[in-house]
């Protein structure tokens, strides 16, 4: 049996909800069955861009939008949200540390996509065990 299911949440831009999003991302990291050191390096990165898409929305309005993906060898996490400035979030941070730790916990990242249905995706594989 194929694995291929998607969980949406929706939140608004406020820092008290930042722990639905990492407690979302580990309940499925862990179901999935990435090892406790994965789980953990998933959350940080959804938690740095929960609280850049906070930072940018300025003055907390607004909500943004987190899709998980789950197949059977990844989680693919994507961010969507209509806030005005959330457009390319780490543009101006290409270099800063958000930036490498989502690039160091995570194996693929689209930070700026073409696409404008979504501000930034990025996806853990699971390692086959053996």
């Amino acid at each position: 049996m194929e694995l291929n299911d998607k969980i949406t949440l929706s939140l608004p831009c406020k820092a008290e909800y930042v722990s639905v999003a990492r407690l979302t991302a580990s309940g499925i990291a862990y179901r999935m069955g990435f090892d406790i050191d994965t789980v953990e390096d998933i959350k940080v990165a959804v938690s740095e861009v929960c609280s850049r898409l906070i930072n940018v929305s300025r003055n907390n309005s607004g909500e943004y939008e987190i899709f998980y993906e789950i197949n059977d060898n990844k989680l693919k996490v994507t961010f969507s949200s209509k806030i005005e400035r959330a457009g390319c979030i780490f543009e101006d941070d290409e270099e800063g540390l958000g930036v490498a730790i989502i690039k160091a916990f995570m194996d693929e990242v689209e930070f700026c996509p073409d696409n404008k249905d979504y501000i930034l995706s990025m996806t853990k594989y699971i390692e086959e065990k053996s």
